[in-house]
């Protein structure tokens, strides 16, 4: 099934991270099909570390990250990305602490959101 194709590496959530985990995989007897980072900034890395292996992106292998950061969209990146709505996920912490400074016996809430895949060049459909 779909969990023996998965391989995981752990790194810092960092550009260097994202190098190091990419070259560890490219080490490995199958290369993958694609990288999934869980940060905007390791999948920068990892985006370095397989031009430095000579491989195309998303011709190759496919790249995404996850925070949907400013820099994910500009070009020539243009990482596809999940978005985990940080803005709403903010306003809806501040509306919560206000409510509980204004009556601290207010009982805990959980609110539930949906993140967003936003695709963009860095991924492609898996050929064969």
């Amino acid at each position: 099934g779909l969990a023996d194709e998965i391989d995981i590496v752990s790194t810092t959530y960092t550009q260097q991270g994202g190098y190091e985990g990419a070259r560890q995989l490219l080490a490995r007897p199958r290369r993958p099909t694609a990288v999934f980072a869980g940060a905007d900034i390791v999948a920068m890395g990892a985006l370095e570390a397989l031009t430095d292996a000579g491989l195309s992106v998303p011709d190759d292998i496919s790249v995404a990250g996850y925070d949907n950061t400013t820099f994910a969209s500009f070009s020539p990146i243009s990482l596809t990305s999940v978005d985990q709505a940080g803005r709403e996920i903010g306003g809806n912490a501040v509306r919560l602490l206000l409510e509980r400074i204004a009556d601290r016996a207010k009982t805990s809430v959980q609110i539930k959101l949906s993140p967003t895949l936003v695709a963009r060049r860095t991924t492609a459909a898996v050929s064969g």
